[in-house]
């Protein structure tokens, strides 16, 4: 049985004229009979009933009609699903991310990614650092958003795609608070709250490695696996801490974000996809991410150590 039998019934079966749909599907009538008899013989019985006056369907090509015409619909459904995933316009992206990039960067992205390409269904997830790069490298995740650096990971093509600056974060009646700027040699005996290594260790790693530049010797008086907890502990009088500006952009706790005189390096978000054949829908949320966020289309991946 062939398409073009199915399609030439069901083209019968709405004008009820040989001639007619002959014309309509650009067949010579000779041919469009022999197209319906081959399927007739496959099918087993007459669907048309036919003399020189008119054509009507049978009691078997009614029935034949209505199943055949929703086979071709999904048929052709999945056709245009096929052709979309191969072109990145369909499936489904398991996306994790870190909570300051959850509120503002992700979100804004899909907002735009979601406008041309509606068929795209995504699998979002808040999900620490060191987390996100096993999942990456054990495919369960697709694109990974989170805090630089994480290593050598050699399976992993990781990408900046935001950068901000370190600042001093006291709580508001501290005797460094009223400063727009301090310098890190300033911050010897006090107590500290850092992020937790084992959910980001190349972040804490950096943040230990300014203090360590700066000859502090920090006192460690707790650490957290969320920046907002962090910040929750500065306003609490457990210690100070250095984070990115945008974990304390838009809190609401009584603290204050000092400037940072020393030549400290950046904070940067990488984004990341495990190298290797990739779904095209993954490429084409990358590419558009990239573009998005002021990256060329050929930007240099590279691991951050």
């Amino acid at each position: 049985m062939e398409l073009r039998q199915i399609r030439s019934f069901l083209s019968i079966a709405e004008t009820l004229h040989f001639g007619r749909t002959a014309e309509l599907i650009h067949l010579s009538q000779p041919a469009l009979s022999l197209q319906i008899r081959a399927l007739e013989e496959e099918v087993g019985v007459r669907l048309f009933e036919r003399n020189r006056r008119k054509t009507t369907l049978t009691a078997a090509g009614f029935a034949f009609r209505d199943d055949a015409a929703a086979a071709l619909s999904q048929l052709e459904q999945a056709v245009r699903s096929a052709r979309l995933a191969a072109n990145g316009k369909l499936g489904v992206l398991r996306i994790g991310f870190i909570s300051t990039v959850g509120s503002e960067i992700v979100p804004n992205i899909i907002r735009r990614f979601r406008k041309s390409n509606p068929e795209v269904q995504f699998s979002l997830r808040a999900i620490p650092t060191a987390d996100q790069v096993k999942m990456l490298e054990e495919g369960s995740l697709d694109i990974g958003f989170f805090r630089l650096p994480i290593g050598e990971h050699s399976a992993l093509e990781v990408v900046t795609v935001h950068r901000e600056r370190f600042v001093l974060v006291v709580p508001r009646s501290h005797e460094l608070a009223k400063r727009k700027r301090v310098r890190l040699s300033e911050l010897s005996g006090q107590n500290f709250v850092l992020y937790e290594r084992t959910y980001a260790p190349g972040f804490y790693d950096l943040i230990f490695g300014m203090l360590r530049d700066a000859r502090i010797v920090p006192n460690i008086s707790q650490t957290a696996a969320e920046l907002s907890m962090l910040i929750s502990l500065v306003d609490a009088h457990m210690g100070v801490a250095i984070l990115p500006l945008s974990a304390v952009k838009h809190s609401v706790a009584s603290v204050v974000a000092c400037n940072i005189v020393d030549r400290i390096p950046m904070s940067e978000i990488g984004m990341a996809v495990r190298k290797g054949t990739r779904a095209p829908v993954i490429d084409s949320f990358r590419s558009f991410a990239l573009k998005s966020l002021g990256h060329s289309r050929n930007a240099l991946f590279a691991n951050r150590s």
